[in-house]
């Protein structure tokens, strides 16, 4: 297996596991949650709703990432300026720094309302 392919597939095995954690929690979750926090604490105030919003901009981003690592050569074009010895040694590195993306938004996405939820 591929290492973007895995690192990628972790992202959505992690947004997966997060939705399913939402959807089981969500009943218990306050109906008003803290949606913007500053250096004095939590500032501003919204519906339990945006947890989901925040699944779904996730989502959307996992979406265009992923049609980037699925079709490199729309995305890089048929370029040979590379500083990889080789174009494919190129489209490799970056459909990885692509997935490391992906893995990394999810945790953040993710992270950001976990303390709501439990």
């Amino acid at each position: 297996m591929k290492l973007h392919k895995f690192i990628f597939g972790l992202s959505i095995l992690l947004l997966l596991a997060y939705c399913i954690f939402l959807g089981i929690k969500f009943s218990s979750i306050q109906e008003i949650i803290p949606i913007h926090y500053s250096g004095e604490g939590s500032d501003g105030f919204g519906s339990k709703i945006f947890l989901w919003l925040e699944v779904g901009i996730n989502a959307v981003l996992l979406l265009l990432i992923g049609l980037i690592i699925g079709y490199p050569k729309k995305a890089f074009g048929e370029r040979t300026d590379y500083l990889e010895p080789s174009p494919k040694d190129a489209i490799k590195n970056r459909q990885i720094i692509l997935s490391v993306i992906s893995l990394v938004i999810t945790l953040i996405f993710c992270g950001l309302s976990l303390r709501e939820i439990i």
